[in-house]
């Protein structure tokens, strides 16, 4: 198998932070700093969950306009960074929706000051990278928030800071495994380019504790 080539990431801080994210149709809502915000949340629902989305407004009851939708609302354990907000005391709902057209959506709420520090424990202390769009990515592509395509053109993982066992496996568009890591220890780093073979897009399989945690794909430029 192919040595496989990453890159620790300066400043990791290590440490367990107990805190759970709160359940749907609960969720947390932090400033970070830089008029950046980060939502994140856990839910119980089963496969009949079909859309996630995130809306804003300057009001706590109205004028609540959608600015994105999760890839994958099955996931159990997500989160999203609003990177340019107006502002950072903007509100923020989730709406869900469901088999069948029945939705619901949440409470209405301002995010606070993260004063212990548990959205740099969740999101290893970079979370709005996840969700940055680098004009190399293609239009409309939304990257995935634990691995994903920095500016720097890597392949960063952002792996949850928890006590669960992560595994990673990466295959080419014709399903091909083209690399796995097991047991992966660190939290936090890059992955070398070269490991990909080629430009486009790549899929990869993310689980944790055995279990899929996501399905989903990362996008390779062509300048390596």
């Amino acid at each position: 198998m192919k040595k496989i080539i990453i890159f620790l990431i300066a400043g990791i801080t290590g440490g367990f932070h107990a805190q759970a994210q709160d359940v749907l149709p609960d969720f947390s809502a932090f400033k970070i700093g830089g008029g950046r915000v980060v939502l994140s949340w856990t839910h119980n629902y089963n496969s009949s969950i079909k859309q996630i989305s995130i809306q804003r407004s300057t009001d706590s009851l109205y004028y609540f306009k959608t600015i994105a939708s999760m890839p994958d609302p099955t996931l159990k354990e997500n989160g999203f960074a609003d990177t340019k907000p107006p502002h950072d005391s903007m509100f923020y709902r989730l709406y869900i929706q469901f088999d069948g057209g029945q939705y619901i959506t949440t409470k209405s709420k301002r995010p606070v000051i993260d004063t212990i520090g548990y959205t740099d424990a969740f999101y290893s202390g970079t979370p709005t990278e996840a969700n940055l769009s680098p004009n190399f990515l293609p239009p409309g592509f939304v990257p995935s928030k634990y691995v994903y395509t920095s500016s720097d053109r890597y392949v960063r993982v952002e792996l949850p800071f928890d006590r669960r066992k992560y595994d990673l496996k990466f295959f080419n568009e014709a399903g091909k495994l083209l690399f796995e890591m097991n047991d992966i220890k660190e939290r936090r780093f890059k992955l070398d380019r070269s490991n990909f073979y080629t430009a486009g897009y790549v899929n990869f399989e993310l689980y944790a504790d055995g279990k899929i945690l996501e399905k989903y794909k990362v996008f390779i430029p062509k300048e390596f």
